[in-house]
């Protein structure tokens, strides 16, 4: 069974591919926006698989902030909630 961690790392890892951005490595400290090169589009795009895997939106609830999240280890946090 895929922890949640494991979840995330896998729906970043597909969007990241799926939209040709450079393949580095993904780590806990990776910034999402300027060590991943995600854009909004793309942030979108991982919350709703992310959603859609895990049947949880933390951000839709009021639960976590947005605005809060710039590292994978950020992202981690707010579905660990």
């Amino acid at each position: 069974m895929n922890t949640t961690e494991d979840v995330i790392y896998e729906v970043l890892t597909r969007v990241m591919q799926d939209e040709g951005l450079a393949a580095i490595e993904i780590t806990d400290s990776a910034r999402l926006i300027d060590d991943l090169g995600l854009k909004s589009l793309h942030i979108a795009r991982t919350l709703a698989l992310l959603e859609l895997e895990l049947d949880y939106d933390p951000f839709g609830s009021g639960t976590v902030p947005i605005t809060g999240v710039q590292t994978v280890r950020d992202l981690c946090a707010a579905y660990q909630r």
